[in-house]
């Protein structure tokens, strides 16, 4: 029978105790590799920050070009613009308030007569909107997107006080759906009626 001696015991017990720490220490660099690969938490400033690098390029249909391509509808008329806006500021202003700016300079509002060919007509939406860039320089408060719907490449924002929505036109359709859930989470986080529990 074999007797373990004092100083063989300890020596067993030290080797044992070193095995642990190596796997204790693999354990947790590889916690800390997959945790590497996690998602930031998002904020509301996170949202804003991520808006600010992911929309300027793309491009923006406001609420009263969108308004004016109603009342063409309602007239019978086809309207369109080309080229669209491209959006070149989505900076942070404030907390839950961003900037929503869009070089309308090169666009044209078209208006096409779909009974007769010959019969189209065309203005310069800085002259129709009153300037070469569209959107509020004050910016926008995410708390007033009042309904958010996506469809495709495109994301739809209906704001406080409209019945017509203006809309984002992004890149591809996994940019839309990162856009649409970054404001999905600021009209939730940034809507001051919330506090009223409804």
């Amino acid at each position: 029978m074999n007797q373990v001696t004092g100083k063989g015991m300890a020596e067993r017990k030290g080797g044992l105790a070193a095995v642990g720490l190596a796997l204790a220490m693999t354990m947790a660099a590889a916690t800390a590799a997959e945790g590497g690969d996690t998602a930031a938490a998002r904020t509301v400033e996170s949202a804003q920050t991520f808006l600010s690098m992911m929309l300027p390029g793309n491009r923006y249909v406001s609420t009263p070009m969108a308004e004016m391509l109603d009342q063409a509808r309602r007239e019978g008329l086809r309207g369109g613009f080309d080229p669209k806006p491209r959006i070149i500021d989505a900076a942070p202003v404030s907390t839950c308030v961003s900037r929503l700016r869009a070089d309308a300079s090169q666009t044209w509002f078209v208006v096409r007569n779909p009974q007769d060919a010959w019969d189209t007509t065309e203005a310069a939406v800085e002259d129709l909107l009153g300037g070469p860039v569209i959107g509020d320089p004050v910016g926008m408060h995410f708390g007033n997107i009042r309904a958010l719907r996506r469809m495709g490449e495109e994301v739809h924002l209906r704001f406080a006080g409209n019945t017509t929505d203006a809309v984002l036109l992004l890149d591809s359709g996994e940019t839309a759906a990162r856009v649409y859930d970054a404001l999905e989470f600021l009209r939730v986080h940034c809507d001051g009626s919330r506090a009223t529990g409804f």
